[in-house]
């Protein structure tokens, strides 16, 4: 349960870093906040970066369950779009938050690595807003389907 709250977290904390320019914008109090936390973008970007591509994972390996779910109600219809669109969010902001990090590590590996990395974070960084807001709205349906649908 506690690895569940921490997931969410980590993709509200994410999708507003990622949509900071904009959120910032339109409330410009909220320039402390995102000082507070903005140290540590990278980290949460890369514990996104590695938590999406388990999730990946996990969808892959328990293709059975995931199929599954698409012969209940709408909900878990529902449930099972938001589970692929959280662990591509994951896997997309991850990199574009963590990409110092992600970049700092490749080079080390592979220059030819750093190198493709830098050409996917400039394909990727102009839909960082957007994705930071569906990566808000992932964490607010897990939140709902948590409470509400499981009535925890």
């Amino acid at each position: 349960m506690g690895t569940f709250w921490g997931n969410v977290a980590i993709l509200f904390l994410g999708g507003c870093l990622a949509s900071s320019s904009f959120i910032l914008a339109k409330k410009p109090n909220a320039k402390d906040l995102f000082a507070k936390v903005a140290p540590y973008q990278g980290t949460i970007g890369v514990i996104m970066f590695l938590w999406g591509i388990w999730e990946v994972l996990d969808i892959v390996m328990h293709m059975d369950i995931f199929k599954a779910l698409f012969a209940f109600t709408i909900t878990w219809k529902i449930t099972a779009i938001v589970w692929i669109v959280t662990a591509v969010v994951c896997v997309v902001l991850g990199f574009l938050l963590g990409f110092g990090m992600i970049t700092a590590f490749a080079a080390k590996k592979s220059p030819a690595a750093a190198a493709k990395s830098e050409q996917i974070m400039k394909k990727l960084a102009p839909h960082q807003t957007w994705l930071g807001f569906v990566a808000i709205g992932c964490s607010i349906w897990w939140i709902l389907f948590q409470v509400v649908f499981f009535k925890v």
